[in-house]
């Protein structure tokens, strides 16, 4: 599976008005579009940082509906009085959901930028860890997508509620330091938002 993230960045209480428009403008095209097998929205309604996420069977499904993806974040951007920040495509490596995506969720999202060459190490990495992920209390979900040719990696947790969420810290804390050396790097961008919309028809794992 492959995934086209877009960052848009507005002000904060523009968030309903981006939801809306996700909903009522970019989920019916998107869905109507060959290949697509899901859609997300990812908000910080703190900062006014709005994350969609479309999601494809295959890298040509992706490249094909490049077109529609401009004109999509071009005018949510707008919508919402906002900018884009920055557009991202992924190969998803890894998903495993215990309960289905659902709206009112929590994500913590992580992102490493680390070396090409020691992407596969990280994949492994993050498959034999998982299961600590998953033994804790609310966990839901998490999936991991990596840019082959850059480096770049995120791996998102998906959680019941924001206080599920904030108690795995302790025990993903230490995980994320021995991710980001086995990425190569010696950071890893950690945010958390709210699940504002989901519909994906993904198998639960990958």
């Amino acid at each position: 599976m492959y995934a086209r993230v877009t960052r848009v960045q507005g002000p904060p209480e523009a968030i309903e008005k981006a939801i809306t428009f996700f909903k009522e403008n970019v989920v019916p095209t998107t869905k109507a579009t060959k290949g697509n097998v899901g859609q997300v929205l990812l908000v910080d309604r703190k900062t006014g940082t709005g994350v969609g996420i479309t999601l494809w069977d295959t890298a040509q499904a992706l490249g094909a509906s490049e077109q529609m993806g401009i004109t999509a974040r071009t005018q949510s951007a707008a919508a919402m009085g906002g900018s884009i920040v920055n557009v991202e495509r992924f190969e998803q490596v890894i998903r495993d959901w215990a309960q289905p995506p659902e709206a009112g969720t929590f994500v913590r999202l992580n992102t490493l930028a680390g070396a090409p060459e020691k992407l596969d190490g990280l994949i492994e990495f993050m498959e034999k860890q998982l299961p600590t992920v998953k033994a804790q209390k609310g966990y839901r979900g998490a999936i991991m997508n990596v840019d082959r040719m850059t480096g770049r990696a995120t791996f998102s947790s998906m959680w019941d509620t924001l206080a599920d969420l904030e108690a795995s810290e302790a025990k993903v804390s230490d995980l994320r330091r021995d991710a980001a050396d086995a990425a190569g790097t010696a950071d890893v961008k950690v945010e958390i938002f709210e699940v504002a919309f989901t519909e994906v028809t993904q198998a639960a794992r990958v």
